[in-house]
Protein backbone atom coordinates (compact mmCIF):
# COMPACT_ATOMS: atom_id res chain seq x y z
CA UNK A 1 0.00 0.00 0.00
CA UNK A 2 2.58 2.25 0.48
CA UNK A 3 4.30 1.64 -2.39
CA UNK A 4 1.28 2.17 -4.34
CA UNK A 5 0.49 5.74 -2.35
CA UNK A 6 4.40 6.31 -3.18
CA UNK A 7 3.74 5.91 -6.85
CA UNK A 8 0.40 8.49 -6.65
CA UNK A 9 2.28 11.35 -5.04
CA UNK A 10 5.32 11.23 -7.64
CA UNK A 11 2.37 10.91 -10.71
CA UNK A 12 0.59 13.78 -9.09
CA UNK A 13 4.31 15.60 -8.49
CA UNK A 14 5.09 15.08 -11.95
CA UNK A 15 1.91 16.49 -13.36
CA UNK A 16 2.35 19.93 -11.46
CA UNK A 17 6.20 20.02 -12.52
CA UNK A 18 9.65 19.06 -10.51
CA UNK A 19 8.94 21.29 -7.89
CA UNK A 20 5.71 20.09 -6.19
CA UNK A 21 4.38 23.78 -6.87
CA UNK A 22 1.33 24.38 -9.06
CA UNK A 23 2.63 25.56 -12.81
CA UNK A 24 2.70 28.98 -13.18
CA UNK A 25 -0.28 30.47 -15.84
CA UNK A 26 0.54 31.01 -19.48
CA UNK A 27 1.68 34.54 -20.30
CA UNK A 28 -0.26 34.06 -23.56
CA UNK A 29 -3.73 33.40 -22.30
CA UNK A 30 -6.20 34.92 -24.03
CA UNK A 31 -7.12 38.58 -22.19
CA UNK A 32 -10.88 39.74 -21.31
CA UNK A 33 -12.45 40.91 -24.42
CA UNK A 34 -13.03 44.45 -22.96
CA UNK A 35 -9.26 44.84 -22.30
CA UNK A 36 -8.66 43.83 -26.23
CA UNK A 37 -11.18 46.08 -27.82
CA UNK A 38 -12.38 49.03 -26.01
CA UNK A 39 -15.85 49.72 -24.62
CA UNK A 40 -17.98 51.81 -27.19
CA UNK A 41 -21.31 53.77 -26.17
CA UNK A 42 -24.68 53.30 -28.51
CA UNK A 43 -22.96 55.54 -31.63
CA UNK A 44 -19.83 53.97 -31.46
CA UNK A 45 -17.25 56.37 -29.84
CA UNK A 46 -14.19 54.44 -28.45
CA UNK A 47 -13.49 56.07 -24.92
CA UNK A 48 -10.42 58.15 -27.08
CA UNK A 49 -13.31 59.31 -29.47
CA UNK A 50 -15.56 61.07 -26.25
CA UNK A 51 -12.57 61.84 -24.44
CA UNK A 52 -11.95 64.21 -27.98
CA UNK A 53 -15.50 65.45 -27.71
CA UNK A 54 -16.11 66.48 -24.38
CA UNK A 55 -12.67 68.39 -24.48
CA UNK A 56 -10.62 67.07 -21.78
CA UNK A 57 -7.29 66.64 -23.22
CA UNK A 58 -5.86 65.06 -20.33
CA UNK A 59 -8.04 62.18 -20.46
CA UNK A 60 -7.20 62.34 -24.11
CA UNK A 61 -3.34 62.05 -23.13
CA UNK A 62 -4.42 59.37 -20.95
CA UNK A 63 -5.72 57.30 -23.49
CA UNK A 64 -3.06 57.91 -25.96
CA UNK A 65 -0.06 56.75 -23.81
CA UNK A 66 -1.94 53.66 -22.82
CA UNK A 67 -2.46 52.85 -26.36
CA UNK A 68 -6.00 53.55 -27.85
CA UNK A 69 -6.47 53.46 -31.12
CA UNK A 70 -5.76 56.82 -32.58
CA UNK A 71 -7.85 55.95 -35.76
CA UNK A 72 -10.60 54.18 -34.23
CA UNK A 73 -13.81 55.48 -35.93
CA UNK A 74 -17.32 55.43 -34.75
CA UNK A 75 -20.35 54.35 -36.39
CA UNK A 76 -20.79 57.25 -38.41
CA UNK A 77 -16.69 56.71 -39.78
CA UNK A 78 -15.42 60.24 -37.38
CA UNK A 79 -12.00 59.45 -35.89
CA UNK A 80 -11.09 61.24 -33.07
CA UNK A 81 -8.61 63.45 -35.11
CA UNK A 82 -11.66 64.84 -37.18
CA UNK A 83 -13.16 66.33 -34.08
CA UNK A 84 -10.39 67.40 -32.56
CA UNK A 85 -9.53 69.42 -35.43
CA UNK A 86 -13.61 70.80 -35.77
CA UNK A 87 -13.27 71.53 -32.07
CA UNK A 88 -9.61 73.61 -32.36
CA UNK A 89 -7.88 71.72 -30.04
CA UNK A 90 -4.20 72.21 -30.74
CA UNK A 91 -3.11 69.80 -28.43
CA UNK A 92 -4.95 67.19 -28.91
CA UNK A 93 -4.46 67.48 -32.72
CA UNK A 94 -0.86 67.56 -32.15
CA UNK A 95 -0.76 64.31 -29.78
CA UNK A 96 -3.08 62.50 -32.29
CA UNK A 97 -0.53 63.54 -35.23
CA UNK A 98 2.40 62.58 -33.03
CA UNK A 99 0.75 59.31 -32.32
CA UNK A 100 -0.33 58.49 -35.90
CA UNK A 101 -3.72 59.25 -36.71
CA UNK A 102 -4.47 59.07 -40.33
CA UNK A 103 -4.61 62.95 -41.56
CA UNK A 104 -6.28 62.04 -44.77
CA UNK A 105 -9.41 59.60 -42.93
CA UNK A 106 -12.36 59.64 -44.93
CA UNK A 107 -15.66 59.24 -43.42
CA UNK A 108 -18.10 56.89 -45.81
CA UNK A 109 -18.66 60.47 -47.41
CA UNK A 110 -15.18 60.88 -47.83
CA UNK A 111 -14.84 63.98 -45.75
CA UNK A 112 -11.50 64.43 -44.10
CA UNK A 113 -10.32 66.25 -40.79
CA UNK A 114 -9.15 68.72 -43.04
CA UNK A 115 -12.56 69.82 -44.56
CA UNK A 116 -13.45 69.38 -40.48
CA UNK A 117 -11.25 72.24 -39.64
CA UNK A 118 -11.80 74.01 -42.72
CA UNK A 119 -15.51 74.65 -42.60
CA UNK A 120 -15.34 75.51 -38.78
CA UNK A 121 -12.90 78.14 -39.72
CA UNK A 122 -9.78 76.67 -37.48
CA UNK A 123 -7.44 78.22 -39.24
CA UNK A 124 -4.12 77.25 -37.10
CA UNK A 125 -5.69 73.24 -36.97
CA UNK A 126 -5.51 74.01 -41.21
CA UNK A 127 -1.52 74.40 -40.92
CA UNK A 128 -1.12 71.65 -38.55
CA UNK A 129 -3.00 69.27 -41.16
CA UNK A 130 -1.41 70.83 -44.21
CA UNK A 131 2.45 70.52 -42.52
CA UNK A 132 1.33 66.92 -41.52
CA UNK A 133 0.43 65.66 -45.19
CA UNK A 134 -3.44 66.62 -45.37
CA UNK A 135 -4.42 66.15 -49.20
CA UNK A 136 -6.21 69.20 -49.94
CA UNK A 137 -7.30 68.26 -53.01
CA UNK A 138 -9.65 65.27 -51.85
CA UNK A 139 -13.39 65.48 -52.80
CA UNK A 140 -16.29 64.48 -50.56
CA UNK A 141 -18.73 62.44 -52.47
CA UNK A 142 -20.99 66.07 -53.33
CA UNK A 143 -17.31 67.10 -54.87
CA UNK A 144 -16.56 69.53 -52.57
CA UNK A 145 -13.08 69.93 -51.01
CA UNK A 146 -11.33 72.13 -48.10
CA UNK A 147 -11.37 75.08 -49.87
CA UNK A 148 -14.98 75.08 -50.79
CA UNK A 149 -15.79 74.61 -47.66
CA UNK A 150 -13.71 77.18 -46.44
CA UNK A 151 -15.03 79.84 -49.13
CA UNK A 152 -18.24 78.82 -48.27
CA UNK A 153 -17.83 80.48 -44.45
CA UNK A 154 -16.13 83.40 -46.02
CA UNK A 155 -12.57 81.45 -43.86
CA UNK A 156 -10.62 83.89 -46.64
CA UNK A 157 -7.47 83.14 -44.81
CA UNK A 158 -7.95 79.40 -44.83
CA UNK A 159 -8.56 79.51 -48.33
CA UNK A 160 -5.41 81.48 -49.12
CA UNK A 161 -3.45 79.11 -46.60
CA UNK A 162 -4.61 75.94 -48.59
CA UNK A 163 -3.70 77.74 -51.86
CA UNK A 164 -0.58 78.56 -51.41
CA UNK A 165 0.27 75.01 -49.85
CA UNK A 166 -1.49 73.45 -53.06
CA UNK A 167 0.64 75.68 -55.22
CA UNK A 168 4.53 74.41 -55.05
CA UNK A 169 2.32 70.78 -55.84
CA UNK A 170 0.89 72.25 -59.07
CA UNK A 171 4.44 73.75 -60.48
CA UNK A 172 6.55 70.92 -59.75
CA UNK A 173 3.89 68.43 -61.73
CA UNK A 174 4.61 70.93 -64.67
CA UNK A 175 7.90 70.40 -64.74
Amino acid sequence: MLKFATALVLVTLSLMGCSGSPKPKNASAPKPAEASAPARDSQGNTPLLSAVNSGDTIEVRRLVEAGADVNAANDSGVTPLMNAAGMGNKEAVELLIQKGANVNHRTSGNYTPLMQAALVGKTEIVKILLDAGADPSVKDTGGRTAITYAEDQKHDDIVQLIKQKMAPQSTATKK
